[in-house]
């Protein structure tokens, strides 16, 4: 039988496979992989048809799977809906963007904004809500913190928004919220679904030119339905596996409803459990208590629930068929999501994950081998590790030299997936810290970084055998850079995608994109 040419071969590369050494090229067909190996052997694979793109020695490698992020929140700073103020370098600079953005809005309207982080601000301090009375006595506004665990709003916001929460979620003096105050808040001001839709489409497009075709998205409802119909339109151009809130787990499982209902592009995922905030909220859950002075907080953070809470809703996710997804930063709340997955009978074949997991113990790191629990990490978080960030001014030298420790959760054989967590949504600046981490226990090989960042993040969403490495069977996900990581590790973040294949089509160009 004479086999089918390719619609596509890519030759003359360095191909990095994940799974099985180098290649030189790669061959595609109907959206697949049909074939990887030397340059000589794909040139026979190709046909009058086919098109042959000439690598020229450029890096070829599986497309990165983003295992945790907020696409929707990305895709509306894209559109301006929210306001980025992930760049300002200062408190005076967060509010004056903050006042160009009212006078250029008009007076009444809302100006929501994120991402700012006093941690790099020579202020060292959390906004207020004087600080934006002061400068939109006329407009709402509500600017929630880069880790989305903090939200501050001014008067005018909270006349319109209704705030109930525990005495340490809401500080109406301050115009602060934490947790549970901060989401009861934003679902009040949500975008308009067209909104949602557009901010898709714009968080796609970037993806894309990150190199990225898959991720592993946490969202509300609003998102599940801008997802579907973008998805019914033909108009998703992005592997998405929606990771939903617990407070849906009920009428998902009364609509008979389990994590992977869906097809190649738009998929349930798991069920997500918040057991603590965050270090940058104080009130990621320590066993230990901050170092540096807070008010109004426990001194070693807070845990969402009680045990025996936890441990209840772990057990009904886990036996109506729903992967688990737990969010646990400081030690006591991973020990508490540890528990509640031992006591739920969670197992390897399961595939738990627990996010972030910043500050493991040894013993910790141990039950989770044990329970196959997958690490789902965001190296990017080593922004804050080191001489006076945030982690040490927070948590002291010697925890903030053991936060996010890739390292041991590798050697203790623990599955390790990557992802970003849109801070910033970029997996070769993640990459980028990871290898070259301050800390030994952070610090990871280009070869484990980029596998967990494609395969890892793949097998974290059950996906290994049609994703994350170039292999034949496999859809043909692919980008090309413009150097080989493994041959520069100290200049990862300056590496530029050139190219992004999705099922074999490219969706990313970066000369037409810069013209």
């Amino acid at each position: 039988m004479t086999q089918m040419p390719a619609d596509r071969i890519l030759i003359n590369g360095v191909a990095l496979t994940i799974s099985k050494g180098r290649a030189q090229a790669l061959a595609i067909r109907d959206g697949r992989i049909e074939a990887v190996g030397r340059t000589a052997d794909i040139r026979v694979l190709a046909g009058p048809q086919t098109e042959v793109i000439d690598l020229k020695g450029k890096a070829l490698m599986p497309a990165f799977i983003d295992a945790h992020m907020h696409l929707v929140s990305q895709g509306l700073k894209e559109t301006g809906y929210i306001l980025d103020l992930s760049e300002t370098r200062s408190l005076s600079e967060a509010l004056e963007r903050v006042r160009e953005a009212v006078k250029e809005r008009g007076e009444g309207v809302w100006v929501r904004g994120r991402g700012w982080d006093e941690s790099i601000w020579p202020e060292k301090r959390y906004l207020t809500r004087a600080d934006l009375d002061r400068i939109a006595p006329k407009n709402p506004v509500a600017l929630s913190r880069v880790d989305g665990h903090m939200l501050i709003a001014n008067s005018q916001a909270l006349k319109l928004v209704s705030v109930t929460a525990d005495s340490d979620e809401f500080d109406p003096q301050q115009g602060l919220l934490r947790e549970r105050a901060v989401n009861g808040f934003l679902q009040q001001i949500t975008p308009k679904l067209e909104e949602i839709e557009e901010a898709i489409r714009a968080g796609v497009r970037l993806a894309h030119s990150l190199g990225i075709t898959a991720i592993h998205d946490v969202v509300r409802t609003e998102h599940i339905r801008a997802y579907q119909r973008l998805h019914r339109r033909g108009e998703l151009h992005l592997r998405v596996r929606m990771n939903a809130p617990v407070e849906h787990l009920d009428s998902l499982i009364a609509l008979g409803f389990s994590s992977d209902f869906g097809d190649e592009i738009l998929k349930l995922g798991a069920i997500k459990i918040f057991t603590d905030g965050s270090i940058g909220a104080r009130n990621a859950a320590l066993f230990e208590p901050y170092i540096d002075s807070s008010t109004g907080l426990a001194a070693t953070g807070k845990l969402n629930y009680v045990q025996s809470e936890l441990n209840a809703l772990v057990k009904v996710a886990h036996e109506n068929g729903f992967q688990l997804m737990i969010h646990a930063i400081g030690d006591r709340a991973i020990g508490a999501a540890v528990d509640a997955l031992k006591a739920a009978s969670v197992g390897p074949r399961d595939r738990a994950r627990i996010e972030h997991l910043e500050l493991p113990t040894e013993e910790q790191l141990q039950k989770a081998k044990e329970l196959g629990v997958i690490a789902s990490m965001q190296p990017n978080f080593l922004q804050w590790s080191g001489s006076g960030g945030l982690y040490e001014t927070r948590l002291g030298l010697e925890r903030d030299a053991r936060i996010d420790p890739h390292r041991a959760v590798l050697d203790m054989k623990v599955p390790l997936a990557l992802g970003s967590d849109g801070m910033p949504f970029n997996p070769l600046y993640g990459i980028h810290l990871a290898v070259n981490a301050l800390y030994e226990q952070q610090r990871l090989s280009v070869e484990e970084a980029l596998h967990a960042y494609t395969l890892g993040a793949a097998y974290a969403g059950f996906q290994e055998d049609e994703l994350g490495s170039l292999e034949p069977g496999k859809w043909a996900d692919l980008i090309v850079l413009s150097e080989d990581p493994t041959s520069s590790p100290e200049n990862i973040r300056e590496i530029q995608v050139l190219e992004t294949y999705l099922a074999g089509e490219r969706v990313f160009h970066y000369e037409e994109a810069s013209e």
